[in-house]
């Protein structure tokens, strides 16, 4: 409740009404927020987004946008996992940048999409897809400027022949966020060189290294694990540890043991001096993963070694790494790697291309040994309404649509009339005109009273068209004293009157008003002397065409635009040798019996661009045709051109489960629903996004963890019956309150601050206060108070225009000034207790 003080100044009433007037409450829809925490970029751009795929072709054959449509390739502004670093070496620092590229081969466009589609686990949804034998992507490392080590032997002294890259050995290397120490690099003897031009990297994560002497025993500890090692064997080239008690095998120099724990031990250097008193060591390197990078020509773009981690060859990978080599100086420009799918993956709403790689019992490592992943959220939950064709009974289709308001209107798309012949009305075309209830599209026909007609203003491609579904109910005869028209607005319920007066043939009689476009009602011929004469509608604003003989040029169709952005149009096709009778000349009396169409065509697109970023939805076309019963028939067109709509193509998937339904997608993110029993009217559903939902697809790096908010839009609340006195009020504590005015003026103000005994106690004269209780129930009571009813009315003013008390935070805030824009916000300062006579009105 609002409380005021019975006795209190109407200027504290003033402030009270500030505030009613602007209070708003979140009110819930059906979009949701996904948040994703952690390193991440979202797949997209603020010029380009990644669209969901149409529908329209067999489910290894759906091609759509893909990340190489977003963009070729992203670095550290998009993951800064990807941040640029230094490779330190012994003679320089050597600087270099990260990027992940997403490259295109002659298919890309079936691969890293999001569609619609049975994973392998035979379930149909959306997912993530990633094709057998595509690319996911390809890591580079690329120095500014070329890394260059010195060619050695074991020793370190320079050697043509040696196999020694001694100055990268013993460094650290960042790798998509990842340390890694260099604990060898080599160039391995077989290469196409014997040994020049070729390189081998072995890389630790979460390493230590050290030397022990033969029989030498320490601890280590790795990130949270502690190692206890002995060098238990060495000669000239094998080495031997135990660790933690498990003893490995013998090791030659770059091979490793993988532990119990999955961690690993290796040596990259032996010393054996094979006489008394000589040097037994081993230098060794134990931590949580190995990885091993190898090319045997760096002078050429290819490569023909995977990732190896630990001791397993990571199918799906390529490593390349392009320098040169003179077998005096080994120099590095670019460490890539090629990564490429093993099998067909989907990735499920709230899953990772990992998972879904290891669940197929291939290798995950395959994304760079766990340097990077992708997530797909699914699709944004976007606020949706159902359109619908749907049967009212058997031998009746309507159409729901939403009119320019939001509402919902149901046009009577069809009656089927036999087997083969529809009407295109609500009832029987063997009815009496006015009780046929036709639905009238095109603006030359007569209309009817009782027939329903569509009105249209604005376009459909800009955005600014709203489409109005009417009914109209009839007119006065001229000659009745302050002659009405009337129509129904069929979304509203509102009745619609305007003045018929007596007007010449062919005139304007009245004008229809609605959404902010006017449509002009006009006479045929200059009968006005009966009740309920049939009239013309401009049904697009815009005036009727008439041809030489002064007939109205049939065909002028009117489309309807849903309040989401779909354009509906409506066609038909008559038996042989008549005409559509809504469609002729516009005569009265002219093949006017109904009943003549073997066919109706409802086509539905997406005309506005900026409704959708590049992918341009499916656009759909029914086929309206009547069975036996007789009954009504809706059959989704794959070809042709209807309604002026192209239909399709479009391949709905009937889950494993279900029979006699299936379901798709459009670009849009609208969910199709076609419901196909085997001997009643077929049903589509189409869940339509007010926005177009958008894939939710992540590159992630590290830890992350996602969450969902409910969204909302701010509405007005509408204060009724939600004020009391103050004398009202029989517990402050009862019920949550916003108290306008101070204790000398509002007797909840001084419950609030505890009664005082002095009135004035705690505010100073030009400043008010704004103080927040929370009550021991949840109760929450707010006081909006000043030392004069300006004072108050100024609060009032700045809580209901302004963000400066939100922004200033805190349980209390003061408030001085004389206008808004001055008004400055605080936290309280401690003020003196003014004594004031009886007689001053303060705290108002």
């Amino acid at each position: 409740y609002f409380v005021v003080g019975e006795n209190a100044a109407s200027v504290d009433n003033l402030a009270m009404t500030d505030i009613a007037a602007s209070m708003k409450y979140l009110k819930a829809d059906d979009s949701t927020t996904v948040t994703v925490e952690g390193d991440n970029w979202k797949v997209g751009t603020s010029a380009k987004f990644l669209e969901m795929a149409n529908s329209n072709a067999t489910a290894s054959a759906i091609g759509s946008e893909n990340f190489a449509d977003i963009t070729t390739f992203i670095g550290n502004d998009e993951l800064a996992a990807l941040k640029d670093g230094t490779w330190s070496t012994s003679e320089a620092d050597y600087n270099y940048q990260q990027f992940l590229f997403f490259d295109t081969d002659a298919d890309t466009s079936i691969s890293r999409i999001v569609k619609y589609v049975e994973d392998d686990s035979d379930k149909t949804a959306d997912h993530f897809y990633v094709k057998n034998g595509k690319p996911i992507a390809r890591y580079k490392m690329e120095f500014t400027s070329t890394a260059e080590s010195d060619v050695t032997d074991s020793s370190g002294s320079a050697d043509t022949t040696g196999t020694y890259l001694d100055d990268f050995e013993n460094t650290d290397l960042s790798i998509l966020g990842k340390d890694f120490s260099v604990v060898l690099a080599r160039r391995p003897a077989s290469g196409p060189q014997g040994g020049g031009g070729s390189v081998k990297l072995t890389l630790m994560s979460g390493s230590t290294r050290d030397t022990l002497l033969e029989g030498e025993s320490k601890s280590y500890k790795v990130g949270d694990k502690e190692y206890d090692v002995t060098l238990s064997f060495v000669d000239s080239d094998e080495a031997k540890f135990t660790v933690n008690g498990e003893a490995t095998n013998k090791l030659k120099v770059g091979e490793t043991s993988v532990l119990a724990d999955k961690s690993e031990v290796g040596v990259s250097e032996i010393l054996y001096q094979d006489y008394a008193g000589g040097v037994h060591s081993t230098t060794f390197f134990i931590g949580a993963s190995k990885m091993e990078l190898r090319d045997d020509d760096v002078a050429d773009s290819g490569g023909s070694y995977n990732i190896k981690v630990g001791s397993e060859d990571i199918d799906g990978t390529k490593v390349v790494i392009t320098g040169s080599d003179n077998n005096v100086t080994f120099r590095i420009n670019t460490i890539e790697v090629n990564m490429t799918t093993e099998d067909d993956y989907f990735v499920s709403k709230g899953g990772k291309l990992s998972e879904a790689i290891a669940a197929n019992n291939e290798e995950s490592e395959v994304l760079m040994n766990g340097g990077f992943d992708i997530e797909y959220q699914g699709l944004e939950a976007q606020v949706t309404h159902d359109i619908k064709l749907k049967s009212s009974s058997a031998k009746r289709y309507n159409l729901q649509l939403f009119d320019g308001d939001s509402k919902p209107v149901d046009l009577p798309v069809a009656y089927a009339e036999s087997a083969t012949i529809l009407n295109m009305s609500e009832e029987t075309g063997q009815a009496a005109r006015s009780s046929q209830n036709r639905l009238v599209l095109d603006k030359t026909f007569p209309l009817f009273k009782n027939d329903y007609f569509v009105v249209t203003g604005g376009t459909a491609s800009d955005g600014s068209a709203k489409s109005y579904l009417l009914q109209y109910k009839g007119v006065d005869k001229s000659t009745k004293t302050s002659p009405k028209i009337q129509f129904k607005n069929m979304g509203s319920g509102e009745n619609l009157e305007y003045s018929a007066s007596a007007v010449s043939s062919g005139a304007t009689v009245a004008t229809i008003k609605l959404g902010g476009y006017s449509f002009p009602v006009y006479t045929i011929g200059s009968d006005q002397s009966a009740d309920d004469y049939p009239v013309r509608v401009a049904m697009d604003t815009s005036a009727i065409a008439f041809d030489a003989t002064g007939n109205a040029s049939r065909g002028q169709f009117i489309t309807f635009v849903d309040s989401f952005g779909a354009q509906w149009s409506i066609n038909a096709t008559p038996i042989t040798g008549q005409g559509v009778d809504w469609s002729q000349s516009g005569q009265v009396g002219s093949n006017n019996l109904g009943g003549n169409l073997t066919g109706i065509q409802i086509g539905m697109q997406t005309p506005n661009a900026d409704d959708y970023d590049t992918s341009v939805p499916t656009k759909l076309v029914l086929n309206v045709t009547s069975a036996s019963g007789p009954e009504v028939r809706g059959n989704i067109l794959t070809s042709g051109t209807w309604a002026g709509v192209a239909a399709g193509p479009i391949t709905l998937i009937t889950p494993d489960g279900e029979s006699e339904v299936s379901y798709g997608y459009t670009s849009m993110g609208t969910f199709i629903t076609y419901k196909q029993p085997s001997s009643d009217p077929q049903e589509l559903i189409l869940a339509y996004p007010e926005k177009q939902s958008l894939p939710q697809v992540y590159i992630t790096s590290g830890a992350t963890s996602s969450s969902t908010t409910a969204g909302g839009t701010l509405t007005k609340v509408e204060v009724v019956d939600a004020t009391k006195l103050d004398s009202e009020i029989a517990d402050a504590k009862a019920q949550n309150l916003i108290v306008v005015g101070g204790p000398c003026v509002n007797t909840v103000a001084a419950e609030l601050l505890g009664s005082p005994a002095s009135c004035t106690e705690g505010f100073t004269p030009g400043k008010a206060r704004v103080k927040l209780f929370e009550q021991a129930n949840g109760n929450v009571a707010m006081l909006v108070a000043g030392y004069s009813g300006a004072d108050t009315r100024l609060a009032g003013k700045v809580l209901a225009n302004t963000n400066k008390v939100a922004a200033a935070g805190g349980m209390e805030v003061e408030i001085e000034g004389t206008t808004t824009a001055d008004a400055v916000v605080g936290a309280p300062a401690a003020v003196e207790t003014t004594e004031v006579a009886a007689t001053e009105t303060t705290t108002q």
